[in-house]
């Protein structure tokens, strides 16, 4: 979508809105719909039957209605229902949709001719356009736009058994199209603070298909360039309307600044850093497209369970949701651009108090045995053991001068404590690429913004209540004393759970809170261009 697109939406905006007082009551659509002439109907009829990519589901949602127009009143005009639709259509940007997949020029000259020229034929024409967009519409709001086999296929698409035909027709009865036909939108907590984030941000700024290079400050700049820094700070807050001009007072800047910080992702320490500069230097019209993508790929998500654990990647979060109310959140560390976190559903069977690490193959061979050739008191130093056949091996007794990936076929672990990689406790839930919650010793990496430093597995924040929360699931079965008991005793404890809980690991960057806020994060794994793509095609520029 370009620019113009935008303020021509606007512009479809204004024209609607001239029309709308109230919403239709169920009585007085049943008075309009008696109240049309027999020759309106009839030529409806005729007009549905002419050939077309439609026909089968307009001449069946007609004929419920008996050939009366569900958008426009006996008074050939736009109905109030009929207006609250078109602004849908003109406004589609909130739901994460270009405009113009609903023929927003098209619609908004039915309206205009309507207006104009009260006659059979242009009621008719607007009424069956307006038909047709409601049932793409309703399809784009609950399933998504994009062919999910070919781009998600793991896990395919939300299942949608709705009849669009006698949807509209009964919400049409019952007076209620508007609110039935948003109840088709997915119902997770997270879809829906991120639609209304998505709302709010389009009516407080501009979306801008442009950017300012912002320098990030750095301890030893100059005076000239910290000026620099600060200059193009406030441009960049202008553009992305965090601050009215470059000239307001500095408490006005930092407090722009701490707003646009937080709505970021970002610590809100009021400073220019690299990643707030990054940010700065940002496109505010992309912010948008990256909003619309999670928009999408929430629509791809079947409902979820009464209770779960859900963890965005991008936005280095673990959930707890409950009757979908968010009970606890943890900070979280994921894997690397080369160590991905996989997204994945599954459920935690147990947890483990002062775990072993058997080192994955792939870690092993890639980084340990490099390590060991060139330092062969490595391993040991680390708290390693070599296993072969289930039996602990001498250091000693390997040749690590001739050692290689190729030949090196122990077991590598790393012995439970304060140094081991997964820290005091470890989650473990069924998927094929291994990966796993744990605990991690290096806690300094949750104060971070960008979290991405492990080899895949999720590092947990505050891991002991987790388990708490998974403990209080079960009952008095096992009680955290006993895990901390364990730890405390260094001795490894496998607790199995009776109530398994499902964990649903997936990549949004973009995401709403409580307040209507909506948060940014950055692209860490460099995959939701293809998806912008896809959603915002490139077009000609539309004369308006």
């Amino acid at each position: 979508m370009n620019f113009k697109n935008i303020l021509f939406i606007s512009l479809c905006y204004i024209l609607a809105s001239c029309n709308s007082v109230v919403s239709d009551t169920a009585s007085e659509k049943v008075k309009e719909t008696l109240a049309f002439s027999s020759n309106l109907k009839a030529s409806l009829k005729g007009y549905i039957a002419r050939p077309n990519s439609e026909t089968k589901l307009l001449k069946k949602v007609y004929d419920m209605n008996k050939f009366s127009p569900f958008w426009v009143n006996e008074r050939m005009e736009l109905s109030n229902v009929g207006m609250e639709f078109s602004n849908l259509l003109f406004n589609s940007m909130h739901f994460g949709l270009d405009t113009m997949r609903y023929d927003a020029i098209k619609v908004r000259d039915k309206i205009k001719g309507l207006n104009e020229n009260k006659s059979d034929i242009s009621a008719i024409e607007l009424d069956v356009l307006l038909t047709v967009q409601y049932f793409k519409f309703s399809n784009d709001i609950s399933r998504g736009i994009v062919d999910t086999s070919q781009y998600h296929p793991e896990f395919g698409s939300r299942r949608f058994s709705k009849d669009l035909s006698g949807y509209l027709y009964e919400s049409h009865i019952a007076g209620n199209v508007i609110e039935k036909l948003l109840k088709l939108q997915p119902q997770n907590n997270e879809y829906k603070k991120l639609q209304a984030g998505l709302a709010l941000f389009l009516k407080e700024h501009a979306l801008v298909d442009s950017s300012l290079k912002v320098h990030a400050f750095k301890k030893n700049s100059s005076e000239a360039d910290s000026a620099r820094t600060y200059k193009e700070a406030k441009e960049a807050l202008v553009l992305h309307d965090y601050i009215e001009s470059n000239q307001v007072a500095d408490s006005v800047f930092l407090k722009g600044l701490q707003g646009f910080q937080v709505n970021h992702g970002l610590a809100p320490d009021m400073k220019v850093g690299t990643n707030t500069a990054k940010a700065l230097s940002g496109n505010p019209f992309d912010f948008y497209k990256s909003a619309a993508v999670s928009i999408e790929k929430w629509k791809w998500v079947n409902d979820w369970e009464y209770e779960y654990i859900f963890v965005n990647i991008a936005t280095y979060k673990l959930k707890f949701y409950k009757d979908e109310n968010l009970v606890q959140e943890h900070k979280a560390v994921v894997g690397t651009i080369s160590n991905k976190t996989p997204e994945l559903d599954s459920e935690i069977e147990y947890m483990v108090a002062y775990p072993f690490w058997t080192v994955p193959k792939s870690i092993r061979n890639r980084e340990l045995v490099p390590k060991s050739k060139k330092d062969s008191t490595y391993l040991s130093r680390n708290n390693y053991q070599l296993l072969k056949g289930g039996k602990i091996i001498e250091m000693s007794s390997v040749d690590w001068k001739n050692i290689s990936a190729d030949n090196f076929d122990y077991t590598v672990r790393q012995q439970g404590g304060r140094s081991n990689a997964l820290g005091m406790i470890k989650y473990y839930f069924k998927n094929k690429h291994a990966v796993y919650f744990h605990d991690t010793p290096s806690k300094g990496k949750f104060m971070n913004d960008i979290r991405a430093y492990s080899h895949g597995c999720v590092r947990v924040d505050e891991p002991i209540k987790l388990a708490e929360y998974l403990l209080a699931r079960e009952g008095e079965i096992f009680p955290i004393d006993s895990v901390r008991s364990a730890i405390d005793r260094r001795q490894s404890k496998t607790i199995t759970l009776q109530n398994n809980i499902p964990v649903h690991i997936r990549y949004f960057a973009t995401e709403g809170d409580e307040d209507d806020n909506i948060r940014f994060y950055p692209d860490i794994y460099r995959n939701e261009k293809k998806l912008q793509e896809i959603i915002f095609p490139e077009e000609e520029e539309i004369e308006v």
